[in-house]
């Protein structure tokens, strides 16, 4: 990476190459910016931030209008003006993301598992409840069984409260007896939850990103590259985190690559945080005009 162009180059194929879903992209966008900027932003900032990345007008969008379809999105017209934020589910559901994509190191663990029977809820609701579980880092143990052994209780419990199914699915914690079937439960879980996958997964990342970090004074970014380094950074990460299940290192192979991942992406969202901010500031708007200035809960992101 010798300049300006070599960056620019390396966006584009990146957006290309990893096959990224213009809707998907949006919703990081909204999730990673805008929660940190006054929730609201015109579409022609959208259009105009989104372009160096491949998307045309016309993707953008037809995909901002799918978004508000799904109830991901909200609409406000103002004369020939769009603007579009985060609907309330949308916004808790990226609350519960957050929680994960920007955490700090991970705590000891204590060898207790999380476990969810969704003994009663209704058949209509399954698909969309197991859904959910994935996202927040459960797996399925056996049939009917899901388990995660460090996830934040108070995300499942806002997911049971958000569906209204509290009282529609048993939760206990459990933990092994003994080593050998601590070392059976290593087993299973490597297999069931296709940990040798998503290894490499985080290989290809860290091979793609660390030259961009190991170099990044010398490429002397401009405020819109850092910016799109920025969101196209977390997208990438977080697409990952959807299959990553956050398991405690006794779990995990040896020298697991997530741990590298996350480092990585800790040290280079924190470089390239205030030339992005500026873009923010200087480029993105909403009905009142420029973007305010970024709330104090940004600057909390992958604090320990």
């Amino acid at each position: 990476m010798k300049n300006n162009q070599a960056l620019t180059d390396f966006i584009a194929k990146r957006s290309n190459i990893s096959n990224i879903s213009c809707k998907s992209y949006i919703v990081t966008f909204f999730g990673d910016v805008l929660s940190q900027h006054g929730d609201w932003l015109w579409l022609g900032s959208l259009i105009e931030a989104l372009k160096p990345l491949g998307f045309s007008e016309r993707l953008i969008r037809t995909s901002v209008f799918r978004l508000v379809q799904d109830d991901w999105l909200q609409t406000n017209k103002e004369g020939r003006c769009s603007y579009y934020a985060f609907t309330d589910s949308a916004r808790l559901h990226y609350e519960k993301a957050a929680r994960r994509i920007y955490a700090g190191k991970p705590a000891s663990w204590h060898g207790n598992w999380l476990i969810v029977l969704p003994s009663f809820v209704p058949e209509e609701q399954l698909v969309n409840f197991r859904r959910q579980l994935h996202w927040l880092g459960f797996s399925t143990l056996s049939s009917g069984v899901f388990a995660h052994p460090s996830i934040d209780k108070q995300s499942l419990e806002e997911t049971l409260d958000e569906m209204n199914l509290t009282n529609a699915v048993i939760v206990f914690t459990s933990k092994t007896l003994d080593d050998s079937s601590a070392n059976v439960l290593k087993k299973l879980v490597r297999q069931r939850w296709h940990l040798d996958d998503l290894e490499q997964e985080y290989q290809h990342f860290l091979g793609c990103y660390q030259p961009i970090l190991d170099n990044l004074v010398a490429m002397d970014l401009t405020e819109q590259q850092s910016f799109l380094m920025r969101t196209l950074l977390i997208h990438e990460y977080r697409r990952m985190l959807l299959k990553d299940h956050e398991l405690p290192l006794d779990m995990l192979p040896e020298s697991w690559s997530g741990f590298s991942a996350h480092e990585l992406v800790d040290k280079l969202y924190a470089a390239l945080a205030q030339s992005s901010l500026r873009y923010i500031s200087q480029e993105l708007k909403n009905s009142s005009g420029l973007l305010p200035k970024e709330q104090n809960t940004y600057w909390q992101r992958f604090n320990d």
